[in-house]
């Protein structure tokens, strides 16, 4: 997939921007003007300041620092986007699927309480809300939705998030955008309730609105990214936020 294309479809220049240096070519002048021409422009305030008496630099330092090869900043952003419109989205089919199935064999009662699941570190969580669950309670939703392969497409789900995610901050590690985000696999049902997540997507619900077809479920889950970010949105810490 081209970056050109889901530009039109989700504005991703304001989706992604991690404050790094962009350069579509450069060449090498090894003249001293040139060099520093390079550092200025290269420069942020939060990089290492030499001092007065520093009387060689190695501005190839700075440059592999800050600088991302055009070719390999392409392929990034094209898996980030890949990730965001389809490959959460297929995983999420496989996700519902064993949910729907799992949730049937649950007592209406149970079924209707308020309570979600998630992954943590390998294992499936379930998420206590309004309701209080009692420990059985728990452990027959648990046992439930790992019968029906839950908690391998959970952390299916997750491998994909944490990837975009991560994926999307520049050489500097940073983001303004949704690399900003920390999430991992230690935090990740802190952050992302799945059950949420899937119910959002359900016909007529808040991310599958006016679907021709709401019985196809792979069609519901495009760009399922943007159901999964605005929950990172609100509830995860911005540890890689770029301030420059």
């Amino acid at each position: 997939m081209k970056i050109d294309t889901l530009n039109a479809l989700q504005g991703q220049q304001k989706i992604f921007d991690n404050g790094s240096a962009r350069v579509t070519e450069a060449k090498v002048n090894p003249s001293e003007k040139i060099a520093q021409e390079v550092i200025s422009a290269i420069y942020h305030k939060d990089d290492p300041v030499l001092p007065a008496n520093h009387g060689t630099y190695n501005i190839q330092g700075v440059i592999d620092k800050n600088i991302e090869d055009p070719e390999v900043m392409t392929a990034r952003y094209n898996r980030v986007m890949d990730l965001f419109a389809f490959g959460i989205g297929e995983r999420a089919v496989d996700l519902e699927l064993g949910y729907q199935s799992g949730i049937e064999s649950l007592s209406p009662e149970l079924k209707n309480k308020d309570w979600g699941f998630s992954i943590q570190d390998g294992e499936l969580a379930v998420i206590e809300g309004f309701d209080e669950l009692t420990s059985d309670e728990r452990s027959q939703i648990a046992g439930t939705l790992k019968e029906r392969g839950v908690e391998f497409a959970a952390q299916s789900v997750a491998d994909a998030v944490i990837e975009m995610i991560e994926l999307e901050r520049g050489p500097n590690g940073l983001s303004r955008s949704i690399g900003r985000f920390d999430v991992n696999q230690s935090n990740f049902a802190d952050i992302v309730d799945l059950r949420a997540f899937i119910e959002d997507y359900q016909p007529g619900a808040k991310y599958a609105k006016g679907l021709i077809n709401p019985s196809d479920i792979e069609s519901r889950y495009s760009f399922a990214g943007r159901g999964i970010i605005d929950q990172v949105a609100a509830k995860a810490d911005e540890a890689f936020l770029y301030k420059g």
